[in-house]
């Protein structure tokens, strides 16, 4: 260390926050899948804390974004989708512009604010959404996600998308492979200031394809399709059926849903190809995160090393008859959420408290020691971290300002903006098959949770 340092700066953490694009609990420490082939992940996950019970505050990639960048929720920052398109159920809802009471003015996103505590701050791939000029201009070294490789697949075989599937490409050529090594690079750059490093993972985002060994570990004709229950949306509310059916904002295969497509193109083994897909792009990602995190292991830099992992939101592959992201439900808003917090965290805890990427800049300014600024909306998990025993009421998500989910420990409350209601009671019914908005024996929680929802909505 230089002797210019000051102490309190010689003693700051290294700060890694990686996120994952499209990524849900398909893991094997979350055991989303039975097949998912995650080992770097479980490593990361055995050497920290998984977060079990974390969720997206918007499921889209960009609202998502934009509120974990900012510590603020979707209704703070006036952009709850990707797309300003009504649906056509959606009812008079605003579809961007900010709710919030108590809105910040010009709130400075986490890079910016890490650098102006002294930080050396980098940031590389898929980070921000569809403004990376934006996030350039506020770190020391930048890399704009890399293109994909193209064509070069194995075969003929094309999804409803028209995307190929394997291909004959080595990893070197891939995008996600380039981040890695960039993340690499910038890590062994030995400096007098601590390192924030973002690095952005895209698959397994869309298009769904990787070198052909990762599909070949997934063969298709034993691939597990998702649990599903054929009655599942006979108890949902007019406007849940709707959700369920729809694809965000788009109407790629009218008169047929997404998930009718994928059945009318090769019923089961059609389904089970997007599966496989889906596996083999979540196994190709999690060996060019191992990349990078070998490389954690040693700091240059001679400092502590806190890495924080999460994904941009979850992913529905037929659950609930819904595909992709775009819904409230408990599969597309649950990330993956592991903390490495150096003399703090306990290797190998799980915590299921609710905690939402809101928390993620309070949190990382606390693992660096840094002040929190005041336009925060969400709370430091280092208490969680701590204290075992201590614990959260809920957390709060958006798809519009007007559809709201309310996530505690056991519970998940669903309001849309017409004023109907789901409730999932995650105890008894992991995989969110029977709404007991209306049971007799259900409404205490609902009440109470609905009050939580409205009162989020109103402040």
């Amino acid at each position: 260390m230089g002797t210019g340092l000051h102490a309190k700066d010689a003693a700051k953490p290294d700060v890694v926050f990686i996120v994952v694009d499209d990524l849900n609990d398909w893991i094997g420490v979350m055991g989303g899948h039975p097949q998912s082939k995650t080992p770097n992940l479980d490593a990361l996950a055995a050497r920290g804390v998984l977060f079990t019970n974390a969720h997206c505050n918007a499921p889209q990639c960009g609202p998502s974004r934009t509120s974990f960048l900012h510590g603020l929720y979707p209704k703070s920052t006036g952009r709850y989708f990707n797309s300003t398109r009504r649906p056509a159920f959606f009812g008079d809802q605003p579809m961007q512009g900010v709710t919030s009471k108590n809105t910040s003015k010009n709130p400075v996103i986490f890079h910016r604010h890490f650098k102006q505590n002294g930080y050396r701050v980098v940031s590389g791939g898929k980070v921000a959404h569809g403004n990376s000029a934006k996030l350039k201009g506020q770190v020391d070294e930048y890399l704009n996600r890399p293109q994909d490789v193209r064509g070069n697949f194995t075969d003929e075989k094309a999804n409803l998308w028209g995307e190929g599937g394997p291909h004959n490409h080595a990893d070197e050529k891939t995008g996600d492979y380039k981040v890695a090594q960039w993340a690499i690079k910038e890590w062994k750059k030995v400096s007098e200031k601590p390192l924030l490093m973002s690095i952005g993972f895209y698959r397994p985002h869309r298009p769904f394809n990787a070198p052909k060994a990762y599909f070949e570990k997934f063969p298709l004709e034993s691939i597990q399709l998702p649990q599903v229950r054929a009655d599942d949306l006979d108890d949902l509310p007019p406007y849940g059926k709707a959700l369920a059916r729809s694809n965000a904002h788009k109407d790629l295969f009218k008169p047929r849903t997404l998930h009718e497509q994928i059945l009318h193109l090769g019923g089961e083994k059609e389904w089970k190809y997007m599966v496989q897909s889906y596996l083999a792009c979540i196994n190709y990602v999690d060996a060019q995160i191992g990349r990078l995190l070998d490389e954690l292991k040693d700091n240059p830099r001679k400092r502590d090393t806190v890495i924080v992992l999460t994904s941009d939101h979850g992913w529905n592959l037929g659950e609930k008859t819904h595909w992709c992201k775009a819904a409230l439900w408990r599969n597309t808003t649950r990330v993956p959420f592991m903390v490495v917090l150096p003399g703090v965290s306990k290797p190998g805890l799980r915590n299921n408290q609710p905690i939402s990427h809101v928390d993620i800049y309070p949190s990382l300014c606390d693992f660096a020691g840094i002040p929190k600024p005041g336009h925060l909306e969400g709370r430091s998990i280092l208490p969680l971290l701590e204290d075992q025993a201590s614990t959260r009421e809920a957390a709060f998500l958006s798809y519009g300002p007007e559809n709201t989910a309310v996530q505690s420990e056991r519970y998940r409350y669903l309001r849309y903006e017409d004023g109907s209601e789901e409730l999932y009671d995650h105890k008894k019914d992991p995989h969110e098959w029977t709404n007991q908005s209306k049971n007799p024996k259900y409404q205490v929680i609902t009440k109470k949770m609905r009050a939580q929802a409205v009162a989020f909505q109103e402040r």
